[in-house]
């Protein structure tokens, strides 16, 4: 969440490249914006709630600054408006400051500002990093950032500008930053998806790691204040901006790639052996498994659970990152630790990730953006392959997720000697979107009832997890997912004649209880829309039959999703609300 750019320029009139980058960075999700720019060794300081587009409304485009810092705020601290948005000043408006992250300590911050008579205008943590660098005693610039971001707890990533220099002043602790320069210009950034288009390499910066940019020169510093080289990394495809192409939506687009998504997996890995790492020398001793996620990734850990134990018959068990590292989780050098991420950066899988190296676990990643934290810091990382995912609705990615760990599950139960019957090939073959255009009708069923329930067992029971939060992300409607053999133990209490309940079955051995489950649904006034691939004799229960195309049962997850993503796009639209942007919510969490 949030999105940083800072930039440096031989060339004046910088405020056009500013917004233009800053535009890249609206996918991650914000509530307002703004942009400081340094003319005549002073601050010139624009800001807007809501859209960019409100903030350039407010710039004329024809200044004449070499020099900018600018920001996408989604709220942390303090309410969404102009006194809140970044870039904050100090008081004597000698520093501007940009930052993402949570600073903890801010409240005993702020009383030892409070001390020193410095008064703050805003309600946020971020105002004290530059009042706390116009009150520091040390006269060399780099060592007041040093001694300032020393008395930080929390994340940061911080981007300063001084009044009377051209430089970038940056630092971080666990929220991304990354720093790329050539002959004729300078950018700092939280994400590499801005350098694309004027840069061929970047510098991820370490944690705990400080830098002074300006045009000529990178001084890096790590925290025992020692000078360091980054060494730079290539910007490949990934890194340039998503187009929207035909397309009204980035989530109506990513939902029609995930035919091309999984088809680019299979051949990746058919390609490059990134299992070459994962032998039986590397699971020696791992007796348990733990896939740790968040949101829709967590849903990925349930399914890659199932899978694992199985495929491979291995003791698997899924968490939330978030309560994962307070549960005090019994890891040891005989546990695996399997992180999943679509963007990298998710801030309680990053801190989950470091204590299971900590605990000495062997760590293994599931990410999507091929430069971020997660990918680095895991012993081995696993592609997913999904191509830059905007809309905030996790769709392809899920999608990925699943091929992914269906394959791996696979390998595992390949090192055990165990034979390998499972075709993935197969998915090449499917029609992804069969009967898709009845989806429109069921949306219609979906805006006329008053409660929405989605039940299924084992697999299926995580993809009504999995449904439930695409409709309740996008569309802001109520919804409940449950084992379908867990309703009548509370939640069929609720069940009355404006209930609509998604029963889905995508198990043969299974559809009979699924059923039981839908007579008990249908016997109190509630409405059923069974999806599923299987042929269905018992119809009488059933108020609407949803097919889509026949799989195995052990690869039909990777397909039963999809009817509600585009459920849930279909009824956001009705709705008037955009699918890619849904209110309250980001699309890379880089705080706890």
């Amino acid at each position: 969440m949030c999105g940083i750019i800072g930039y440096l320029s031989r060339t004046k009139g910088v405020s056009k490249k500013i917004i233009h980058n800053l535009k890249k960075l609206e996918y991650r999700g914000y509530d307002s914006s703004g942009i400081c720019l340094l003319k005549n060794n002073k601050f010139l300081v624009k800001k807007s709630v809501g859209e960019i587009a409100n903030l350039e409304q407010k710039l004329n485009y024809d200044d004449d600054c070499v020099c900018g810092i600018a920001h996408t705020r989604w709220a942390t601290h303090g309410k969404v408006n102009l006194k809140n948005t970044h870039p904050h000043l100090c008081p004597n408006k000698t520093w501007a400051v940009v930052h993402n992250g949570i600073i903890e300590n801010y409240l005993e911050l702020t009383k030892l500002l409070q001390d020193k008579n410095i008064k703050l205008k805003s309600d946020t943590d971020t105002e004290i990093i530059p009042a706390l660098m116009e009150i520091c005693e040390e006269k060399n610039n780099m060592d007041k950032l040093k001694y300032v971001t020393g008395l930080l707890s929390g994340s940061f990533a911080i981007c300063l500008l001084n009044k009377n220099e051209n430089a970038l002043y940056v630092a971080r602790r666990h929220s991304p930053l990354y720093i790329a320069k050539n002959q004729d210009s300078c950018m700092v950034s939280s994400d590499p998806v801005t350098f694309g288009e004027d840069y061929t390499t970047y510098f991820p910066l370490p944690d705990d790691c400080f830098a002074r940019v300006d045009l000529d020169t990178m001084l890096v510093y790590n925290k025992n204040f020692e000078k360091i080289t980054l060494a730079p990394c290539e910007i490949g495809s990934f890194e340039k901006s998503a187009e929207l192409g035909k397309y009204s939506y980035y989530a109506e687009k990513e939902i029609s790639e995930i035919p091309k998504v999984v088809e680019q997996i299979l051949l990746n890995y058919k390609t490059v052996d990134h299992f070459k790492k994962l032998n039986k020398q590397f699971f020696k001793n791992i007796k348990k498994i733990k896939l740790i996620g968040c949101g829709t990734a967590y849903h990925a850990c349930l399914m890659g659970e199932k899978f694992i134990q199985k495929d491979a018959r291995i003791e698997a068990q899924a968490y939330i990152a978030s309560e994962f590292r307070y549960s005090h989780p019994l890891i040891s050098n005989d546990t695996l630790c399997i992180f999943v991420s679509q963007s990298g950066e998710t801030a309680d899988t990053l801190l989950s990730l470091e204590l299971a190296k900590k605990m000495g676990a062997k760590t293994l990643a599931l990410v999507n953006v091929p430069y971020s934290s997660i990918a680095r810091s895991a012993d081995i990382t696993l592609p997913l392959c999904a191509g830059m995912e905007v809309a905030v609705m996790s769709t392809k990615a899920y999608n990925a997720m699943l091929t992914v760990l269906k394959m791996l599950s696979l390998h595992l139960r390949q090192l055990n000697k165990n034979n390998v019957d499972e075709d993935l090939k197969v998915l090449n073959n499917v029609d992804y979107f069969k009967n898709i255009d009845k989806i429109d009708e069921i949306s219609d069923l979906v805006l006329k009832s008053e409660k929405v329930f989605f039940i299924g067992r084992v697999e299926d029971y995580v993809t009504s997890l999995e449904a439930g939060l695409k409709l309740k992300e996008i569309t802001y409607i109520n919804c409940v997912s449950l084992p379908s053999g867990e309703l009548k133990h509370g939640t069929l209490s609720l069940v009355d004649n404006k209930s609509l309940v998604f029963v889905i079955a995508t198990d043969e051995n299974l559809l009979s209880k699924n059923l039981a489950s839908a007579s008990e649904i249908k016997a109190r006034g509630g409405k059923i829309v069974l999806v599923t691939n299987l042929d269905v004799k018992r119809q009488e229960e059933i108020d609407y039959l949803y097919k889509f195309d026949k799989i195995s049962s052990s690869l039909s997850s990777i397909l039963s999703v999809i009817p509600f993503q585009v459920l849930a796009y279909k009824t956001c639209i009705k709705l008037g609300y955009s699918p890619d942007k849904p209110r309250n919510l980001a699309k890379s969490v880089t705080v706890e």
